[in-house]
């Protein structure tokens, strides 16, 4: 291949890369690996060599974009989509013309080593326009190479994976709503008691101790302070300002903790 897949860490696994390389036996004996792409041309003659050469480089190209856990060829998307691949691009990667690969691809196809989907969509002129049509590789092309075991455990690794980086990204996703949340719900809080201390003299203001919070420089306490009201707020969505802000603070301010509520929690 003239771009052959990474290898080691960061690469393709390795049971993708040992399948690629036990595609020679069908360069050397097609009838005993994978008879049915050797009468995939419907004549009784063994496949022609360069015919076999175009199929097994096109094969491995599928091979080097397959993913594991869904067995279909292209490039999974960090936000859980799927783009597919032209074959002109894998013809690219095969290192072969697009009527040669053309022509694999039927063969491919014929011997039930590739399932193709064609796919279209409607433009804003109301002209359909074509897709990157949507490719699966078999598990029997892994047995037939003595893979299907391996080939098992690997997907159930890869699809455990799948999912504890989707749990990661949904939690990783609710800290930043929180936080969020949280952020706005303590500027706006800062901004309605400073607007009571100008309002007000300090000594006898009723919530003095609310605005010495209010003006805290620590940005640590305040970072936990946020990602706490935020989660007091989905919790409980009938307290108000004052009441998520002072609970926060005496859950993270060991010195409140002992102080009487000014403002208490709604019942």
């Amino acid at each position: 291949m003239p771009y052959p897949p990474k290898t080691g860490v960061g690469g393709i696994p390795r049971i993708l890369t040992a399948l690629i390389g036990k595609l020679d036996a069908y360069l050397e004996d097609p009838a005993d690996c994978l008879p049915s792409l050797n009468v995939a041309n419907g004549k009784p003659r063994q496949q022609r060599r360069d015919r076999r050469f175009a199929c097994v480089q096109l094969l491995r190209a599928h091979i080097k974009y397959l993913d594991l856990p869904s067995l279909r060829v292209g490039i999974p998307q960090g936000d859980g989509n799927f783009m597919s691949v032209t074959l002109r691009f894998l013809a690219r990667q095969a290192g072969i013309g697009l009527r040669r690969a053309e022509r694999a691809m039927r063969d491919l196809q014929s011997a039930g080593l590739v399932r193709s989907q064609q796919r279209c969509e409607l433009d804003e002129a109301g002209h359909y326009r074509g897709l990157a049509s949507l490719r699966q590789l078999p598990p029997a092309l892994f047995g037939a190479f003595g893979l299907a075991k391996w080939l098992k455990h690997e997907r159930s690794k890869a699809i455990l994976r799948r999912y504890r980086a989707a749990a990661a990204a949904a939690k990783e996703g609710r800290r930043e709503r929180e936080a969020a949340q949280g952020a706005l719900f303590l500027e706006s809080m800062r901004h309605q008691l400073e607007r009571g201390r100008k309002a007000t003299p300090k000594s006898g203001h009723a919530n003095a101790s609310h605005l010495d919070i209010a003006r805290s420089t620590d940005p640590l306490l305040d970072d936990q302070v946020r990602r706490r009201i935020g989660a007091l707020k989905l919790q409980h969505p009938d307290w108000n300002r004052e009441a998520c802000y002072e609970h926060a603070y005496r859950e993270l301010t060991p010195s409140a903790r002992h102080k009487p509520f000014t403002t208490p929690p709604p019942v």
